[in-house]
């Protein structure tokens, strides 16, 4: 990105926040924290009303606006990838807004690149879009969590467990929403627990507002909620585990819905490792995968593996 380009783009960055910090801006454009000093200054000198809040950062005086945007091609090809990533929830409140978005993009496309858009909206697509589409009825839930996460508000949901059918009534406040897998969940402090969860919104029976404000200073926050039930306080197991080159291939992403943490290509194969919290739900996995597998690492899954294995033999000696 040339320099003309970079402070046109700083523009546009600090026009959609409130505050942005030095180290922002080093960070996101790739440059060191004194060129991203130097590049508001010479914002300045154009004419461009910058200010600077001590310990929050740099923002641009309310009034001031770059003319509208005009997007490029591979800018409005990506959000045509994007599109069809969220027909996932294509029914949902957030998929009909993205789709009116990208509606408002192709508007402002000039015409060569909008006959390009079009020949290309026949040439991407999503395999799978139907899968988790049909069980997000909910219109108004998403609205509904953005507006409690932002007015730090306390929320009572009736939700369904997993694999049971007891529905429970939560007092929850809600961190932030997150999306694992095809579904979207909301992670919250739940009061019933006493700690950090995870809820599934297509789980949620009912909810709505208490009118109960989150105490400020908040105790509780989306980055404790990472570091708590992703790193610290689950048992994980590592183990590392061969496949073999005409196998490695067919895993994709199932690797990640067992902890994958990294690999190494060998001669023969793949060797990867695992974090996993459940040796057992992991074992049943890779069994999947019959003897082009090799578990190099951690006896407590070749344990695992081999009473499953007798397990079964036992079943089918008949």
């Amino acid at each position: 990105m040339n320099r003309i380009d970079r402070l046109t783009a700083i523009i546009i960055f600090l026009q959609g926040r409130k505050h942005v910090s030095i180290t922002e801006l080093a960070d996101r454009y790739n440059i060191s924290e004194r060129t991203a000093y130097r590049d508001l200054k010479a914002l300045e000198e154009a004419g461009v009303p910058i200010g600077i809040e001590t310990g929050k950062g740099y923002y641009i005086l309310h009034g001031y606006h770059l003319p509208p945007v005009m997007f490029n091609k591979s800018e409005a090809l990506s959000l045509l990838a994007a599109e069809r990533l969220m027909q996932t929830w294509s029914n949902s409140e957030l998929g009909r807004a993205y789709d009116s978005a990208l509606d408002k993009i192709r508007s402002t496309l000039p015409p060569d690149d909008k006959d390009f858009f079009e020949a290309m909206d026949n040439h991407v697509g999503n395999l799978y879009p139907e899968l988790a589409s049909d069980t997000f009825s909910d219109n108004r839930i998403f609205s509904f969590l953005q507006n409690a996460i932002f007015k730090k508000e306390v929320i009572e949901i009736d939700y369904q467990r997993p694999y049971k059918e007891t529905i429970t009534g939560r007092k929850v406040e809600p961190l932030g929403l997150l999306v694992m897998g095809r579904n979207w969940y909301l992670a919250g402090w739940c009061r019933l627990r006493n700690d950090y969860r995870m809820f599934r919104l297509d789980r949620f029976e009912s909810y709505k507002a208490t009118g109960q404000k989150i105490k400020e200073p908040h105790k509780h926050s989306l980055k404790d909620f990472h570091k708590r039930n992703l790193l610290h306080e689950k048992d994980f197991k590592e183990i590392t585990v061969w496949f073999s080159k005409d196998i490695a291939r067919f895993v994709g992403d199932q690797k990640y819905w067992h902890g994958w943490a990294w690999e190494k290509i060998v001669d023969d194969g793949v060797e990867m490792t695992f974090l996993t919290p459940s040796i057992e739900y992991t074992s049943r996995w890779l069994l999947t995968w019959g003897t082009q597998i090799r578990v190099i690492k951690s006896d407590e899954m070749k344990l695992a593996l081999k009473e499953i294995s007798e397990q079964l033999f036992k079943h089918y000696s008949f």
